[in-house]
């Protein structure tokens, strides 16, 4: 059975394999064919860090084999953050032999294809050994289907050694044929021509559809604006565009401030919409019985919401809401409306103020800096609770950069993720821009990158906390839960050399400068420990 498998495997393009393996899953890995690209991780929730990365590069999706039952548990905070992001995943599990199963034998995974839910699209245990390869192939097939995710397939540790089915699996053909409905298009259509003051909000299934530039040729074309969705993991829209109005701030109040000028919006790709807090939320103080309406969006705008996931769609704030393909839908918006007459769009967006050195620097200068440096095609994978408004500011992402970030809030991903990308894409610089706080939950990935000697570029702006914890306090309790945020102490260029990674660390503006431009253009890794001042209240 477990030729079969690999057969399968060469069969459906899975020959890059995401793991850390456990006692469950050696039979498979017994005389390892060459053909097979192993990536090697250090803990289970890095790994499939990784595999996510590896995935939004490729499009495809990755495979992941881990323990099924302490190793799925490990991995748990980058399985929710692969779905959150629809990526699509293949995920192994290795469980105890099968006659070992009545009692609780170690490294058991009970109930195996619960633990990973709900977090996973789809999971199963073969009934039989010879089932195996035909189940695999059923979960890449339901991983890729949109919306797309992660699956999980837990495998007794003996049965790879089974015998095979007697008739060899054949893999079938499985594709997308899903398509706009015409008739909604034209609505969608009509409905954006006769809009006075249109905005197109830009989510992340543009970007993984594809159609980042048809969104700029349909923008351009209504003289609309565009905004990021709240908490935007994916960039599909260039940000250096003069129709790009910025990311919404995952706050209803907030969100309704911005597009309330609007008479008609088209969500794209995104929920609508993905909140992180409301205004009276915000404040830690006690508050009464909560008998408030529950959000919602700005009344006298009509608002249109495009998805793929059927879940979104119902539960949508949106006055109207579609099930389709939306980056497909983006591409066959554009010659159905009508062109508009260019006008120039009041700024909605405050001047940014060219940040100066200092020491301690602060984390502006910094990110002004880097952005002088990137190369125009680098790949950002950013993580930065308490800085993403600087790094917004200062590094606007042009048409020829990535962008990915986290989709869930769970901590880790750009560490791990940018690692995956660059297996998938050596050619392209990859660059995590990321706390030194959030940097802990995947720091093992600096091991597979310097194994692998692989073009990701590091950057720390070391704050020297969880200050995103910090500024939901006041002063008092800031100070009476120190040992909540403070992170004093922590050396990121250490910790990356413990693990074979080049680094530096810098607490001077001096050789900033020549030291980016030295980790962005390294033959490998490099990481810098750039120290920088506490930023006060984050900014939204």
């Amino acid at each position: 059975m477990r030729e079969a498998t690999l057969d399968l495997f060469r069969d459906l393009g899975l020959t890059t394999v995401f793991s850390n393996p456990s006692h469950t899953e050696m039979k498979l890995f017994d005389k390892w064919p060459d053909d097979f690209k192993f990536i090697m991780g250090l803990q289970e929730a890095t790994i499939v860090g990784m595999a996510d990365g590896h995935a939004q590069a490729t499009g495809e999706p990755s495979l992941v084999i881990i323990n099924g039952g302490p190793g799925v548990g490990n991995a748990m905070g980058g399985i929710y953050t692969a779905a959150s992001a629809h990526t699509p995943m293949v995920i192994i599990g290795g469980q105890q032999a099968r006659k070992l199963l009545m009692g609780e034998p170690f490294l058991k995974a009970g109930e195996a294809t619960q633990l990973p839910k709900p977090y996973i699209k789809w999971s199963a245990e073969p009934a039989r050994p010879q089932d195996v390869p035909a189940l695999i192939e059923k979960a890449y097939h339901i991983a890729k289907q949109q919306p797309a995710g992660p699956v999980f397939i837990a495998v007794p540790e003996d049965d790879w050694i089974r015998p095979a089915a007697p008739t060899a699996h054949k893999v079938r053909k499985v594709e997308s044929a899903v398509v706009p409905d015409p008739a909604v298009l034209a609505t969608i259509a009509a409905t954006l021509d006769n809009a006075e003051r249109p905005a197109l909000v830009a989510g992340p299934g543009v970007e993984i559809g594809g159609a980042r530039l048809d969104l700029v040729q349909l923008a351009e074309k209504l003289n609309a604006r565009v905004y990021g969705s709240p908490v935007w993991p994916r960039g599909s829209f260039p940000e250096t565009h003069p129709l790009f109005g910025g990311v919404l701030a995952p706050m209803p109040e907030l969100i309704n401030a911005k597009l309330a000028e609007h008479d008609v919006v088209v969500v794209l790709g995104s929920p609508t919409f993905t909140l992180f807090t409301t205004v009276d939320l915000f404040n830690p103080a006690p508050a009464p019985l909560d008998q408030s309406d529950g959000p919602s969006l700005a009344e006298g705008t009509e608002f249109i919401h495009l998805t793929d996931s059927p879940e979104a769609a119902a539960w949508s704030m949106a006055a109207s809401a579609y099930v389709l393909p939306p980056a497909q839908a983006v591409r066959d918006l554009v010659p159905l409306v009508r062109r508009h007459e260019k006008v120039a769009l009041p700024s909605n967006r405050e001047p940014v103020a060219v940040p100066e050195a200092s020491t301690p620097l602060t984390q502006a200068y910094l990110f002004h800096l880097l952005a002088q440096e990137l190369p125009s095609d680098a790949q950002l994978f950013e993580e930065l609770p308490i800085a993403r408004a600087d790094f917004h500011e200062q590094i606007p992402l042009g048409p020829d950069n990535g962008y990915f970030a986290t989709a869930s809030g769970a901590l880790g991903f750009p560490f791990a993720g940018a690692v995956g990308y660059a297996v998938a894409r050596p050619d392209r610089r990859a660059v995590v821009v990321m706390g030194e706080g959030s940097a802990q939950y995947t720091i093992h990935a600096l091991w597979t990158a310097a194994q692998h000697n692989l073009p990701v570029t590091f950057i720390i702006p070391n704050n020297s906390g969880y200050l995103s914890l910090k500024y939901y306090l006041d002063e008092d309790s800031q100070q009476a839960w120190h040992a909540g945020w403070d992170l004093s102490g922590v050396n990121m260029a250490d910790l990356a050399r413990g693990f074979g990674c080049p680094a530096e660390r810098i607490e001077s503006p001096d050789s900033l400068r020549q030291s980016l431009k030295a980790a962005l253009n390294a033959d490998g890794p490099m990481l810098l420990d750039v120290v920088v001042q506490d930023p006060g209240l984050f900014r939204l």
